[in-house]
């Protein structure tokens, strides 16, 4: 017996002893599906499909036998501009198996009984005409060397508005994620700093700018995050290490030469795509100190523990600098370079989570003296620093729990501080809303409608490519909870996996676009009312209180925002 149905794209295919996805739900699910679109904005669903016994599902033209022997193969057939990609499932947490990755591999087998997502993604063209337009799928089935009989189809019916999704690299949605280049230079086994280095980078950058990336993430001293203490890690092996993109040389005459030819070739590689608004310089400020381990300071009087390392030119060796004059030298270099290359009102000093007031205050004191025109960027898990470094840091980025805590207080430096920009981030915690594997998928669309309601210019999150040892195996890694270190995984293709969480974010997003453009012609009240869909508790301090949980703040139902989506569309086709 062959069962399948439709479902939206926020669902998440669950397997384990308490949640097992029962292949009769399937029964209870529709064969159709309705979504509503712009131009130039995808319209997405998945299809669930599931067998009796042992089966093969085949999602596209790929000819298959199994070495199993004569098991039936099921196939969806799909119009053109609709693209199919089977969900991997991920071991969780708790020990349950979630959907996320979206293979590139067109047939997989599987046992009797066990159901299947089909992430489907119909490309709407920015030139598509206004109107109905219906999606038919279709299913066969065969054994071996039969011929394929037809054995069901489901649909999606699309309403295209008249109104047109400008390009990612135009989007008001400030998104920084940052980038971890040498992970994956080991990941897909390419030297640091290569030409195959660089190719392999490519088809990531090329996903970041899907999204609408705007920073460009450069570290500049060797490991700034200690490899995220990866040391100290035994039950999943990960090489967390993020090396200096910036080779220095000591000539035999003593001078510092900075090579900073693998910095522009990344920042090229970025601009190729749009990611051009902001070179995020790590590992200058707020390097994380672990003495105990090795991770100190190498210069007695640097207040941040910067790790430099050079080329001894006088007898070949690789040394680190150990003296803060030299350690002001290279951050000169760093200067006049982005000052010569008409790139310096880019650049970001960046710091993760400073905790110390005194440290940062020192280390903010340094970098202002080498070079007054320095900016700042914090993100910062201590409400404390807001307030106290409120004219020296120009990009803030305060962790969600303070943001929920302080959001008016933030309003209020935003109205006060003009030019500055306001982003807002979670990471390991809170536990909602977030972006890991467990998590509800309309968390992610929750993201981009509070960035609007809040009035926040975008959003951070650490996490893009930061891989264990085997992360397609299994992306659980230390205290982290599976999701918390990546949005996507490598392939021995070059080129990333997407995710189910990756989409999510980007129609959060979308949401968040769409909302600013309802803002633009209808004004606060109107757009902050919609809104109220989805944000369902405004009361953000008490967010985290008895009564506050994620239920009672975050909508959880797809219907709720494909509605918001369908009602502001309506709204601005209206106005053309």
């Amino acid at each position: 017996m062959i069962r399948y149905a439709l479902a939206p794209e926020t669902f998440k295919l669950v397997y384990g002893s308490y949640q097992q996805f029962h292949p009769t739900r399937i029964d209870e699910m529709p064969g159709t599906i309705s979504l509503s679109t712009a131009r130039g904005m995808n319209a997405s669903f998945q299809l669930l499909v599931c067998k009796d016994t042992p089966w093969a599902l085949n999602v596209g033209k790929t000819p298959h036998l199994s070495q199993k022997g004569a098991i039936p193969t099921l196939r969806v057939a799909a119009p053109e501009g609709v693209s199919l990609h089977i969900e991997d499932m991920h071991v969780c947490d708790d020990g349950y198996f979630r959907a996320d990755a979206l293979l590139d591999d067109e047939v997989t087998e599987q046992a009797a009984d066990y159901t299947r997502a089909v992430y489907c993604e119909v490309e709407i063209p920015a030139d598509a005409p206004a109107g109905k337009k219906t999606v038919t799928l279709a299913l066969f089935e065969s054994t071996m060397f039969e011929d394929e009989k037809k054995v069901g189809e489901v649909t999606a019916e699309i309403e295209i508005f008249p109104v047109t999704m400008h390009k990612p690299s135009e989007n008001k949605f400030y998104l920084d994620l940052w980038q971890h280049l040498s992970n994956i230079a080991r990941k897909h086994e390419v030297r640091l700093w290569s030409d195959e280095h660089f190719a392999a980078l490519e088809p990531y950058m090329k996903s970041l700018a899907d999204l609408g990336q705007k920073a460009v993430t450069l570290v500049v001293t060797e490991a700034p995050w200690g490899g995220q203490s990866c040391f100290r890690e035994y039950r999943m092996e990960a090489n967390l290490f993020e090396y200096s993109i910036v080779p220095l040389t000591k000539t035999a005459e003593g001078e510092l030469v900075a090579d900073f030819t693998h910095l522009q070739r990344y920042v090229d590689l970025c601009a190729k795509y749009g990611i051009e608004d902001e070179l995020s310089l790590y590992g200058l400020s707020n390097v994380w100190c672990m003495e105990e381990a090795g991770f100190g300071r190498l210069a007695p009087d640097d207040p941040d523990a910067l790790r430099v390392r050079y080329l001894d030119a006088a007898d070949g060796t690789y040394k680190f600098l150990r003296t803060e004059e030299e350690l002001e030298t290279y951050i000169r270099l760093l200067t006049d370079y982005f000052k010569k290359t008409g790139q310096m009102e880019k650049v970001r000093i960046a710091a993760d989570e400073p905790a110390d007031l005194e440290k940062y205050r020192r280390s903010l004191e340094r970098l202002m003296r080498i070079e007054p025109e320095f900016r700042f960027k914090a993100a910062l898990n201590h409400s404390e620093f807001i307030e106290e470094f409120g004219k020296e840091i120009y990009d803030f980025v305060p962790y969600s729990g303070h943001l929920f805590t302080h959001l008016e207080l933030l309003r209020k430096y935003r109205d006060t501080m003009p030019g500055k920009r306001f982003l807002w981030y979670v990471c390991c915690v809170p536990h909602w809303p977030n972006t890991f594997l467990r998590s509800d998928l309309c968390e992610s669309l929750f993201i981009g409608a509070f960035t609007s309601w809040s009035r926040m210019q975008g959003f951070l999150r650490w996490n893009y490519t930061v891989w264990n040892d085997d992360p397609r195996k299994d992306i659980r890694y230390g205290d982290f909870l599976a999701g918390d270190t990546n949005f996507v995984y490598p392939s021995p293709s070059g080129k990333p996996l997407l995710t189910l969480r990756y989409k999510a974010l980007r129609k959060g997003i979308w949401l968040y676009e769409l909302l600013e453009m309802l803002r633009d012609v209808k004004g606060d009240e109107l757009t902050d009312t919609l809104i109220g869909r989805v944000v369902k508790n405004t009361e953000t301090d008490k967010y985290y209180t008895d009564g506050h949980w994620l239920e009672n703040v975050v909508s959880l139902h797809w219907e709720d925002y494909e509605g918001l989506i369908r009602e502001i569309l309506h709204i601005l086709a209206e106005k053309d």
